[in-house]
């Protein structure tokens, strides 16, 4: 117990802003930042890994009290343990950009590293003015777009009342005018909800309009468990025909390389492996009991998944994953 709870003091660290580091499908190695209490964000997606928004709100505030001079020590910590690094990465339990105090962070980070600054957010936020200021800074913004259109944003987003489509487009054409570095947009696609070639025509015709700012088009699919739909994925020869419309900046996201592991990471996976070894646990609880940011947890599942250690099975609308049987 002791060994125990001085791994999850390692792990929990000082700050509960900071969370892995973490494989990513997109972005390799990635520390992540997360600035939103769980569940606060301005959608409520229907493929959402962290299940359903708890708080839908377009409200920005100091949503946590950061100490900046705190946040800046165990950002050079950090960076100091972890020197395989490739991003440094706003995320995690819901929408960053409506945490006020992002664009102070992304400027402490640009003081200390030359690692690039990501900002993922689901877009909802672009047609605010403020928005776009507090995050200029950054070398790269990952912006969903998974609707060519305000009825089917409706339909997979179910954003908040006072998100406009339109606005959310406008505001990504204002940020492509001001942001200094890249770019990348990313489209979750569903079977029978946006995969049809008639749609994928006119997400081409839309990006198109955007002009030339766009450096990479992310095809993804919802292949971690979403808050509580089930979401069958298109098939392989759709995604490619869907690639294939959207034209050369378009590319599929696949498995990560897993080959390279940091201690750190494999010694929570072997938390993970214990606690399932024990009795089947859902993610929520698995980051609950280990103390690690919900994201990480989910990140760390999918490539125990993908190495076959852990299969997942659907209890009381619940999955839970469990070690198998070796």
């Amino acid at each position: 117990m002791e060994v125990r709870g001085k791994f999850l003091n390692l792990v929990r660290g000082k700050m509960n802003l900071f969370y892995g580091p973490v494989l990513s499908r997109r972005f390799g190695y990635s520390l992540g930042i997360d600035l939103i209490p769980f569940k606060i964000c301005v959608y409520d997606c229907i493929y959402c890994q962290l299940g359903r928004t708890t708080n839908r709100t377009v409200e920005r505030k100091r949503y946590i009290d950061i100490d900046f001079i705190e946040f800046e020590s165990m950002l050079i910590k950090k960076i100091g343990e972890c020197p395989y690094l490739n991003y440094i990465a706003f995320s995690g339990s819901g929408e960053p950009t409506l945490n006020t105090d992002i664009s102070k962070l992304i400027g402490i980070i640009k003081k200390v590293t030359d690692i690039p600054v990501v900002v993922l957010t689901s877009g909802g936020t672009l047609g605010y003015d403020d928005v776009i200021n507090d995050i200029k800074g950054a070398d790269i913004v990952k912006v969903s777009l998974d609707a060519p259109d305000g009825d089917m944003l409706r339909k997979i987003n179910r954003p908040c009342s006072e998100i406009d489509f339109d606005n959310n487009i406008a505001g990504l054409k204002k940020l492509m005018s001001v942001l200094s570095g890249k770019i990348w947009l990313e489209i979750m696609i569903m079977n029978g909800l946006n995969d049809s070639l008639e749609t994928a025509g006119r997400f081409n015709k839309l990006i198109e309009s955007l002009g030339e700012g766009i450096e990479k088009i992310h095809i993804n699919t919802a292949v971690r468990p979403s808050g509580g739909e089930y979401m069958k994925l298109p098939a392989g020869k759709k995604l490619q025909e869907i690639k294939d419309i959207l034209g050369k900046k378009a590319e599929m996201i696949g498995k990560v390389d897993t080959k390279k592991y940091s201690r750190d990471l494999l010694r929570i996976e072997d938390e993970i492996a214990g606690l399932l070894r024990r009795r089947p646990t859902t993610i929520k609880d698995i980051a609950s009991a280990l103390g690690i940011n919900l994201n990480e947890a989910i990140k760390i599942i999918d490539k125990l998944s993908n190495e076959e250690i852990i299969e997942s099975r659907i209890g009381q609308n619940k999955k839970y994953y469990y070690v198998i049987k070796e």
